[in-house]
């Protein structure tokens, strides 16, 4: 994963402070996606940005190596706060991942659906791990969410990663295209924000 590359094409986030500036990329596309997470999910979801944006620390960036599954095979061997921990790295991987990288997976053999079908089980099984273990149902109650709506999260964050990356060239005819052949609103969205009229789908359906 070229998270290096990547860093570069969002100066915007260099400019201010990380977590400020998360919170406030969060806000903006829960309006525009009108996915609406408890006030838990929202924290996280901006925790994950800050703690995957700037550095993360080596243990975690040298478990990036294996493969999804190999992590969740792992992650079911353990027991007590190792599985804990590994369960809820392996979810926060697929999430950003699916959310941050989206684009480049669908142009792979391990697609999108891949991260959301590991990242469902990892939070799902982190809820299931952490219940008997605490006696409120806060965080058991925030992976189940996270599970549940893995797909919802998934566009948030993919939104946030197309609003960093305004100022950055882009393929607009292969947006275009795609917006023309899927009827996508978050490429609608990022056509607008392009500066470009998408084409009213309806019309183009008659004519072809």
């Amino acid at each position: 994963m070229a998270t290096g590359r990547d860093r570069t094409a969002t100066p915007l986030i260099e400019r201010a402070a990380p977590r400020a500036l998360f919170a406030e990329l969060v806000a903006g596309a829960l309006d525009e996606t009108r996915v609406q997470p408890s006030p838990m999910a929202i924290a996280y979801l901006i925790e994950l940005l800050d703690s995957r944006i700037t550095a993360p620390p080596p243990s975690e960036a040298a478990a990036e190596e294996a493969t999804l599954a190999e992590s969740l095979y792992a992650a079911r061997l353990r027991r007590g706060a190792e599985r804990v921990l590994r369960l809820r790295r392996l979810g926060d991987r697929a999430l950003f991942v699916a959310g941050w990288f989206g684009d480049s997976l669908n142009r792979r053999t391990v697609d999108i659906d891949y991260y959301g079908d590991v990242g469902r089980t990892a939070y799902a099984q982190l809820a299931d791990a952490l219940a008997p273990q605490l006696s409120e149902d806060t965080w058991p109650g925030l992976y189940a969410e996270l599970s549940e709506r893995f797909g919802d999260f998934v566009d948030v964050l993919a939104e946030v990663g197309d609003r960093t990356r305004v100022g950055c060239s882009e393929d607009l005819l292969r947006l275009y295209e795609r917006y023309v052949l899927t009827g996508s609103r978050r490429d609608r969205r990022r056509l607008l924000r392009a500066g470009q009229i998408p084409p009213d789908r309806r019309a183009l359906r008659t004519w072809q």
